[in-house]
């Protein structure tokens, strides 16, 4: 529980108040226009990838959404998965894909529909056997993305529930 809530304070300390880590202007957090239609694009490129291998779509989670919103921003300024790990899936997630610090414009191309696209085509790309590739095609029933953006700087979180 301490390490929680100094996690949640050290995040709270970093973040600008528009929601970017450098709090400079143009900071695109997990409200911004253009990754709300990102977080619904997540899902449904997801399942595109589950229906090509015979598998249930997931249900967009707004409850698993908010945690992998938070988990973007607080590994954005941390390490990989460490909100995950921190809050045991928050008691709501069982597995989780990331993407940290992706560049917008080196793997999107400036546009962040594609860069979620190039971040669930490497998960995929693992193949039978990676942890990601396995985590997609889990046996889960809820998604929820995150996404954190900081000027280019993007962190793409998954997070899977039953």
């Amino acid at each position: 529980m301490r390490i929680a809530c100094l996690a949640a304070c050290l995040a709270v300390s970093l973040i600008g108040c528009d929601g970017s880590i450098d709090g400079g202007g143009g900071g695109g957090g997990p409200d911004a226009a253009a990754n709300a239609t990102a977080h619904e694009f997540c899902v449904a490129e997801t399942n595109r990838y589950r229906s090509m291998n015979g598998r249930a779509a997931v249900q967009r989670s707004t409850e698993l959404e908010s945690f992998a919103d938070t988990g973007a921003m607080i590994d954005f300024a941390g390490a990989p998965h460490d909100h995950f790990v921190q809050t045991s899936g928050g008691g709501i997630s069982f597995a989780e894909n990331e993407c940290p610090h992706w560049g917008l414009q080196q793997q999107g191309g400036g546009d962040m529909q594609q860069l979620v696209a190039a971040c669930i085509a490497a998960f995929y790309s693992e193949g039978p056997g990676g942890g990601h590739y396995e985590n997609m095609l889990g046996d889960y029933g809820t998604l929820g993305c995150g996404i954190f953006q900081s000027g280019s700087d993007v962190t793409i979180i998954q997070d899977f529930g039953r």
